[in-house]
């Protein structure tokens, strides 16, 4: 027999809140640290992180980071904040 129904919809799974232990962070690449950085910056631009905890974490994996990382890191936020601004200056 064949189902009359049809094929069954795509069901939506929230995703799971990951907490990031020291052990774990240490275990990443550097490319790994930079990568989570960049997604926690995006969690924390759509709301989906509040500040406060996003702070803790960059800091974190912040410590993490090689001192070239580190440079790396605050270019790509001194990028960020030159391109918010203007955006802000238009609204």
């Amino acid at each position: 027999m064949r189902n009359s129904a049809g094929a069954s919809k795509p069901t939506f799974h929230a995703p799971m809140r990951l907490d990031w232990s020291d052990e774990k962070l240490q275990s990443l690449s550097q490319e790994q640290l930079l990568n989570l950085l960049e997604n926690l910056d995006h969690q924390r631009a759509i709301g989906r992180v509040p500040e406060g905890a996003a702070a803790t974490v960059d800091q974190r994996i912040t410590s993490l980071l090689t001192s070239r990382n580190s440079a790396k890191r605050r270019k790509q936020l001194a990028q960020a904040l030159v391109i918010d601004v203007p955006a802000r200056d238009m609204a």
